[in-house]
């Protein structure tokens, strides 16, 4: 995991996340939707929303049930998917597990790779009823310790080693921490996260909402590694106790042993008992597998 190098990257125009969301919308549901449910769903107005679904029928990238009113993916959107399924196989194979999974926990179900140093978000579902996640596709976060051992738990010992090597902060016992955390989440068979403390919303979306920088990346690991003495990474696993956590994760591992993606379940409510965390880790990592078995 080398120096990551800042890219001046334009920011999304609303516009392009509205299509964007109508489109990912569509994609979770075989049913289809109505331009009510998706103004609904989207928080559009219906305006807005007239306007969208016309200029995207109009295209070809959605189409309209004539008597039923419901829109589903058009096709003009068949080549490009065949094109894109074809360059990233992991993706296309990961996109209806997470449907799927979402569906069945009722949590949006994140998939995140590697890229230079950090994890960037190529995409996420939500649980069927609920509304979209704010976070972009595109954005990314650091993984210098203790953020991203999803990456590298399951990989080769190198990987750990250059992991290990970009903490910055390495105070005696650190490294050992680090290790026993491996050890503990090889045996789950996936990462618990535990939530930081008490972090403000605003200046989380804020800072990821900044350009890439070395200083955006500084600003986000402080406010995602912030657990004063506690630990990050959960090693501890009780049915008793209940774990305030802010991401579960799993690897999808390819044939050459390598993590080429990461799933991860968030936005919890409330406070998960052991138990949970469990199930949920079990089910997030069988996700993970189907997706790692249906690789070329």
């Amino acid at each position: 995991m080398g120096a990551w190098e800042a890219a001046v990257v334009p920011r999304p125009s609303p516009q392009t996340d509205r299509v964007i969301a109508v489109i990912e919308l569509l994609a979770a549901s075989e049913r289809g939707a109505t331009m009510t449910e998706i103004a609904r769903s989207l928080d559009l107005s219906q305006a807005t929303c007239v306007h969208l679904l016309a200029a995207l029928t109009t295209a070809g990238f959605l189409f309209r049930e004539p008597e039923g009113r419901r829109y589903h993916l058009g096709p003009a959107l068949a080549h490009p998917g065949r094109v894109a399924a074809e360059r990233y196989p992991v993706l296309a194979a990961a996109r209806p597990e997470m449907v799927a999974l979402s569906a069945q926990v009722g949590l949006p179900c994140f998939a995140l790779e590697l890229d230079r140093g950090h994890a960037r978000l190529v995409h996420h579902t939500w649980a069927p009823g609920s509304s979209p996640t704010p976070v972009r596709l595109g954005e990314t976060l650091p993984l210098n310790p203790p953020l991203g051992l999803v990456f590298v738990a399951w990989g080769p010992d190198e990987d750990f080693d250059a992991w290990l090597a970009s903490d910055a902060e390495k105070w005696a016992g650190r490294e050992q921490q680090y290790r026993a955390a491996r050890a503990a989440v090889r045996e789950f068979g996936f990462v618990v996260e535990l939530a930081p403390d008490a972090v403000n919303s605003a200046d989380l979306a804020g800072t990821l909402d900044e350009r890439p920088s070395p200083y955006r990346d500084g600003r986000l690991h402080r406010l995602l590694s912030a657990h004063g003495d506690r630990a990050h990474i959960l090693t501890d696993l009780s049915s008793a106790r209940t774990y305030a956590v802010s991401a579960i994760g799993a690897p999808v591992i390819d044939g050459t042993g390598r993590v080429v993606l990461s799933l991860s379940l968030a936005a919890f409510p409330a406070p998960l008992s052991g138990s949970t965390i469990r199930e949920l880790g079990t089910s997030l990592r069988s996700s993970a597998n189907a997706v790692a078995a249906s690789l070329p």
